[in-house]
């Protein structure tokens, strides 16, 4: 009678200690976690803390679960990607940053794949055309001196980045190839 009194109480030990676990992990880990706020200043100060230089937004733009940013440092460019939590706020990915003024990446949302293009506007781009094994996506770039222009992916891919992209003006000409050989018929 001892020993089942004994396993009884080690049973709804161990049982409880699981409740909290699944309780602290689901409930209060989000609020630990997701912290950044939905604020443009917070968002700068998250994303100068990673870098570790002060930097200028000069875009955001959601997609889904993700916020996707536009930044400046100085002369370079950098972007970020953010994750919105269960608390509604959200937390830091990852940045980067270099001289590159077209930025072009793949990215994963909670309801699926996007293609996603950025970068600074010199050029007059109005429309972008860009490759994934295979496939042709087009997307539209807003006027002004930044863009972030996103479009979802019909399929899935294992590609982090576009194999190549066509930039064009708004009366449909070609501006530059970024990947493509000049050879490559479209």
């Amino acid at each position: 009678m001892k020993y089942k009194k004994r396993y009884k109480i080690i049973f709804v030990t161990i049982a409880l200690v699981i409740c909290v676990l699944f309780v602290s992990t689901r409930y209060i880990k989000p609020y630990y976690t997701y912290k950044v706020e939905d604020d443009e200043n917070a968002i700068a100060q998250s994303i100068s803390q990673m870098v570790k230089l002060p930097v200028q937004i000069r875009l955001m733009e959601d997609a889904d679960d993700k916020k996707i940013v536009l930044f400046t440092i100085e002369s370079q460019f950098g972007e970020a990607e953010l994750t919105k939590g269960p608390n509604h706020k959200y937390k830091l990915d990852f940045t980067g940053h270099g001289t590159n003024e077209i930025r072009p990446r793949i990215m994963e949302t909670g309801k699926g794949q996007y293609v996603r293009i950025l970068g600074r506007n010199t050029e007059g781009i109005s429309k972008i055309l860009t490759l994934i094994d295979g496939e042709k996506y087009e997307l539209a770039v807003q006027e002004g001196d930044f863009f972030i222009a996103i479009s979802p992916l019909t399929g899935s891919t294992d590609s982090k980045f576009p194999s190549g992209s066509v930039l064009y003006d708004s009366q449909g000409n070609e501006i530059r190839r970024i990947g493509i050989s000049e050879d490559y018929i479209l």
